[in-house]
């Protein structure tokens, strides 16, 4: 019986790029935080995805870098920290991609079909990184990508409830479109960084065996 298993090499090469994922992810958080201390200073928060307005295109850009106040950074902080570790640590190749359309997607469709509020925040980025890793662990037969996402899931489970209109104050299109937004990128670079797998025969050596 064959079991698919990752290629050493490529197992090896994987579990180096984690230091430079978990770097990568401090450094996204220090700028989330980095942001919202200039907004302490500067009325940046007023720049965020202002849906049909020509000065809410600023927004594509800048939504998952202004938060609200103090509690809406923290609750945003380390989910989105595990996800970008987990998407650099996974696909090295195709994350910084992931993270620019990701944003600019999710924007792009707040800013067309979402209400005439300021949206703002970096949760909508987030839903699109956990549902790309969870979909392309299916594409791609990546176990480690969909256990890894299944674990944020688990922890985070009740931000699910979040791309479905409710709480008031809640930019539920920017959830619901990051996560629409993270399938479609999923089904399209499911031939990029996809491992390198090798079957195992579990019966492998048996023949020896036999007198």
């Amino acid at each position: 019986m064959k079991i698919p298993h990752l290629d050493p090499d490529y197992a090896k090469a994987r579990r180096q790029q984690w230091p430079k994922a978990f770097k990568t992810g401090l450094v996204f958080l220090l700028i989330l935080w980095a942001c919202f201390l200039l907004a302490q200073i500067l009325p940046i928060t007023q720049f965020g995805t202002k849906p049909r307005t020509f000065e809410g295109l600023l927004g594509l850009i800048t939504m998952p870098f202004i938060h609200s106040g103090w509690p809406h950074l923290i609750d945003n902080s380390l989910p989105m920290f595990l996800a970008t570790v987990a998407l650099f640590g996974n696909y090295p190749k195709i994350a910084p991609k992931v993270m620019i359309w990701g944003t600019l997607l999710t924007g792009l469709l707040v800013w067309v079909f979402g209400r005439q509020v300021n949206h703002i925040g970096s949760s909508g980025l987030f839903y699109a990184v956990l549902s790309y890793l969870f979909v392309s662990g299916f594409l791609k037969k990546d176990i480690q990508s969909i256990g890894i996402s299944i674990a944020i899931a688990f922890m985070y489970g009740y931000m699910i409830w979040g791309i479905f209109p409710g709480k008031s104050g809640i930019s539920w299109e920017s959830h619901m479109f990051g996560f629409l937004t993270g399938v479609f990128l999923a089904y399209n670079t499911k031939d990029i960084d996809r491992p390198v797998l090798k079957n195992w025969r579990l019966d492998e050596g048996i023949e020896d065996l036999e007198e």
